[in-house]
């Protein structure tokens, strides 16, 4: 029982410290999305003209 109850922390806590990283990495790339989204935005059009 304290094998699976310490498995289970373990599994919570690489949860928790994923969450943050995700966090921080999508507030870091924003700019960058926007950008590529503009820039794909931009080929497509001339492809559709």
């Amino acid at each position: 029982m304290p094998e699976l109850l310490e498995a289970i922390l373990w599994c919570a806590a690489l949860a928790t410290w994923l969450m943050i990283f995700f966090a921080i990495a999508s507030v870091g790339l924003k700019p960058f999305a926007r950008s590529i989204r503009r820039l794909a935005a931009a080929v497509f059009r001339a492809k559709l003209r």
